[in-house]
């Protein structure tokens, strides 16, 4: 079948893709229904069959959902019609570096993510480039959903050890296996350098001369914690946590990746004095802080924690932060306390 037999007749735009996804040329159709994006990529790439296999076990509100995959053999190429997102990418820095966002809008974003990678990792999906970017606003601002599954993994290890917990037999389809059992492929670098967990490049950990250099950590989804903390940082701060100040120097893009991930292995992030469009105090390194700024400062530590056995959990996340991501915030909880100081007078 080609793109032109397929039903989706109305190409509005070519050559820009109002998908976020940086994979191929992106094609804004319009079918009979609901507004949807075909991302154009060739069909030689065996990575693209893995993202598509993936996809197709997604289902929830917080993850961009896969509509139809049209296999265009007489062009060699492969149109994924995918949910239209007219929103956009999360914004978070204008052209100085300075946030755009209200701390209560990034509490709005984070809470979308959170649901929306929790449910992933249930399924044992590791998204593998948790970042603004892929963060993607519906049409009215009033949603954010997880997108770009090029370099997501479906760990077969993790499945079937849930699997067997859970006493179930079915694993995948049998179409599906070849493209997702290679679990080998979670040891190998992918994602954006910038938001890459210090178990990845662990080899740039430094060591006390004549020390054993330490066995390389298991690479989990753990790693979506991570990033998901850089990204909590670039929507508080408008940058990154890790700034090597020898980034500046050089034009070489593999030179500057190798400080960076020095930098994320064996330096401290920065602690500016204030977050937000709306310069919620932080309090740097004196820790004297607003209320928000305490609770963003205490999650960004527990999701930054290069040790992954002391990095937060999902879980722990929606046990001990319920109240700022899902109640509404300090002003909710403190107006929670106060109804029930008046019901305990009655």
């Amino acid at each position: 079948m080609t793109l032109a037999d397929s039903g989706i007749h109305d190409v509005l735009l070519r050559g820009e893709s109002a998908f976020a996804g940086g994979n191929g040329n992106g094609l804004l159709g319009k079918p009979r229904t609901t507004p949807a994006v075909v991302d154009g990529i060739p069909t030689a790439e065996q990575e693209i069959r893995k993202e598509i296999a993936i996809m197709k076990k997604c289902r929830h509100p917080h993850v961009v959902r896969l509509y139809e995959v049209i296999d265009d053999r007489k062009n060699d190429m492969v149109f994924m019609v995918m949910e239209y997102l007219g929103g956009g990418e999360v914004k978070y820095a204008n052209s100085n570096g300075e946030p755009l966002l209200r701390v209560d809008q990034t509490r709005r974003i984070m809470r979308d993510a959170i649901l929306g990678l929790e449910y992933l990792h249930h399924h044992e999906i590791i998204h593998r480039d948790i970042k603004p970017a892929n963060l993607l606003w519906t049409e009215g601002h009033d949603k954010v959903k997880i997108a770009d599954f090029g370099t997501a993994h479906f760990s077969y290890t993790q499945r079937l050890a849930a699997a067997k917990a859970s006493g179930s037999s079915t694993l995948l389809g049998t179409e599906e296996e070849p493209l997702l059992l290679n679990d080998a492929d979670l040891a190998k670098r992918a994602g954006t350098p910038a938001f890459l967990a210090p178990e990845i490049v662990w080899e740039h950990t430094k060591v006390a001369e004549g020390a054993t250099p330490p066995p390389r950590p298991p690479v989990t989804k753990s790693i979506d914690i991570w990033a998901l903390g850089v990204t909590l940082y670039c929507l508080s701060f408008g940058n990154t946590p890790f700034q090597s100040p020898q980034l500046l120097q050089f034009n070489d893009p593999r030179r500057n990746e190798f400080f960076h991930y020095n930098w994320v292995c064996n330096s401290e992030r920065t602690v500016p004095e204030t977050m937000g469009y709306d310069w919620v105090e932080t309090g740097g390194t004196s820790r004297t802080k607003s209320k928000e700024g305490a609770i963003i400062m205490h999650l960004l530590d527990h999701f930054l924690q290069k040790d992954l056995d002391c990095r937060i959990t999902l879980e722990e996340i929606k046990v001990r932060f319920s109240f700022f991501f899902f109640w509404g915030g300090v002003q909710v909880l403190a107006f929670a306390f106060v109804v029930f100081a008046l019901l305990l007078r009655l």
